[in-house]
């Protein structure tokens, strides 16, 4: 079993990696939990190519392993010429696939977001890319 409750509730908050998979969120990260601030209700996350910031984990300890998810249609993308900001890494694009009302893009990492056409037509010409995990749009598992 997956997930238990409302259909719509298991889809927006699933509760497993095996989950977070079946309802499409495809980027998923093994991490280490680097360290825990309830103060300022924060995680400091260590996955394999970057560092995120993300809410605070309660009932994990500093070293524990966990799987950090965002959908695609969470991930920011920005020109590669901004100044970087918390939860930002610098991508190269690898593909881009055409969809009836967006666009999705695929970097190297295995980071995957979804925009808008316009947004892509914006940022088309982009030579550098970067992607931007919003702290309150990250799952762990």
């Amino acid at each position: 079993m997956v997930g238990y409750g409302p259909a719509r509730e298991v889809i927006e908050h699933p509760q497993s990696v095996e989950a977070a998979r079946l309802v499409g969120i495809s980027n998923l990260y093994p991490a280490t939990i680097a360290s825990l601030d309830p103060g300022r209700n924060q995680s400091r996350l260590e996955c394999a190519d970057f560092v995120l910031i993300g809410p605070y984990l309660k009932g994990h300890f500093k070293g524990d392993r966990v799987w950090v998810g965002i959908r695609a249609e969470d991930v920011r993308v920005h020109a590669g010429e901004v100044e970087p900001e918390e939860n930002s890494v610098a991508v190269s694009l690898l593909r881009l696939t055409e969809r009836p009302r967006s666009v999705r893009l695929e970097f190297a990492g295995g980071i995957a977001a979804e925009i808008s056409r316009e947004q892509y037509t914006q940022r088309k010409d982009n030579r550098e890319w970067q992607v931007e995990f919003p702290p309150a749009a990250l799952r762990v598992f």
